[in-house]
């Protein structure tokens, strides 16, 4: 119980019927609103479907009893009413909602700052075997001559790897014993890394690819066993490649391969006959982060009908680009359009609109706007497309951070100069050029 405190601040209420507590339950997404009340009638039950009226906001009941520094977000929050339906606790840890118990630990355990040594260490690609004697080796865990003396245990002579007897130290055995120099020495050379009078912490930051063999055995063997394992991870790998048979030019030719490059020829396309076509695009500058909006309306011909460019506050940029398809929508109903096709670069957006993902919790409000301004058309399409056939819309969506309140856009000498210039190219048919690095790598000539 006494993490509770802890967890209950990851709760956020999802209103429905409004049967929540309007003062100790967080249904406002920054805390129980007694904390920032003093009047008396705060220490009551008071549910939050109290302050509601013919499906709104009562105004003066808020300003009589609510939090006046909050009354602006209390007003902001948009009520979507179902009396059947109870509140909805929200577990704001995970996207989808539901409370995990990884989650909740994870938040409340005591946490040790990370390093980026840590995370190689326990890299899916190592095995757990080698990940877990590396850990053990670098925090002074394995059972040499020095720690079993320091529990009282006597200690016992090392001829396995080592030319000489006595106190054997990790360090000894691991860097700078002979055994461990002659290993050392034969694998990092090739690959440029100094091992004198380095520790072997310091070893391994430079050297990010060494597993060791569990048998008594001589040094060609371990390096023979080092190599071969790199050897097979690259031939099962990267099979179309001619691997040589040394560890030199191995790892010379690993250092001139490339990647294979995609090239895709992508361009914008005109909406059938007594359609239009909207572009939409959301801009996170950091996520989350300020967060803004950009979006064209074009008709059968490729003209411009009218173009946006909006700043949206804080929020994720999925987040943005939700909400990018609501203001662009809701200026396409006002206009009288009726057969629409919505084109975004969010194929998660697309998906969510199609019910083929299940979108996080924190966004179904706007998303359910979404689907309310959709059933007011007769027909409508929602399609992917790559960013490079979408350059208005994200043209517009960075112009949007420029800005401090919406800018509409009635015809195409009004746009920004990009936006501008990518609006002609499309006019003119022009294509653009993606470019995509693929897992694949072919041979250096």
């Amino acid at each position: 119980m006494h993490s509770k405190h802890k967890v209950e601040e990851h709760i956020q209420w999802k209103l429905n019927s409004g049967n929540c507590s309007f003062w100790w339950d967080d249904w406002l997404g920054i805390g129980p609103l007694a904390q920032y009340s003093t009047v008396s009638n705060r220490l009551n039950n008071t549910k939050v479907a109290e302050f509601w009226m013919e499906g709104q906001w009562n105004l003066n009941m808020l300003i009589q009893q609510a939090p006046h520094n909050y009354l602006a977000n209390i007003l902001a929050t948009e009520l979507h009413i179902q009396h059947d339906i109870p509140d909805q606790a929200c577990w704001k840890l995970n996207s989808d909602g539901n409370f995990t118990c990884s989650s909740a630990w994870n938040e409340i355990r005591e946490k040790r700052t990370k390093t980026a040594f840590n995370n190689f260490c326990w890299h899916k690609s190592i095995p757990f075997k080698a990940s877990f004697l590396l850990w053990r080796t670098l925090r002074g865990k394995i059972p040499t001559n020095e720690k079993l003396i320091s529990f009282g245990i006597e200690r016992a002579n090392c001829f396995c790897c080592c030319n000489r007897t006595g106190l054997d130290t990790i360090e000894h055995i691991f860097n700078n014993g002979h055994f461990a120099t002659c290993v050392w020495k034969s694998f990092a050379a090739a690959a440029g890394v100094n091992t004198d009078h380095s520790s072997i912490s310091q070893l391994i930051m430079q050297w990010c690819a060494s597993k060791y063999g569990g048998k008594h055995s001589n040094i060609s063997r371990v390096k023979y066993a080092i190599y071969k394992d790199i050897y097979k991870l690259m031939t099962t790998t990267f099979h179309q490649i001619k691997w040589p048979t040394t560890w030199r030019e191995l790892f010379q030719l690993g250092e001139r391969c490339i990647h294979n490059i995609k090239v895709t020829c992508v361009k914008w396309i005109k909406p059938p006959d007594q359609w239009v076509k909207i572009n939409t695009d959301g801009s996170a500058l950091i996520n989350p982060g300020r967060i803004g909006a950009g979006g064209i309306i074009r008709n059968q011909d490729g003209e411009m009908i009218l173009a946006f460019a909006t700043p949206l506050g804080e929020g994720s940029n999925n987040l943005a680009e939700l909400r990018a398809a609501v203001f662009g929508m809701s200026w396409l109903i006002h206009l009288g359009y009726k057969n629409v096709i919505l084109e975004v670069d969010s194929q998660l957006l697309v998906d969510w609109i199609t019910l083929k993902a299940k979108p996080p919790w924190s966004i179904n409000t706007q998303l359910q706007q979404l689907q309310r301004l959709i059933n007011q058309t007769n027909n409508f399409r929602s399609k992917h497309t790559l960013r490079e056939a979408n350059n208005v819309a994200d043209s517009l969506s960075k112009q949007s951070h420029k800005i401090t309140c919406p800018q509409i856009y009635c015809n195409n000498q009004q746009l920004p100069r990009e936006a501008r210039a990518y609006y002609q190219l499309d006019m003119l048919g022009m294509a653009s050029f993606r470019r995509r690095k693929i897992k694949r790598i072919k041979e250096p000539p």
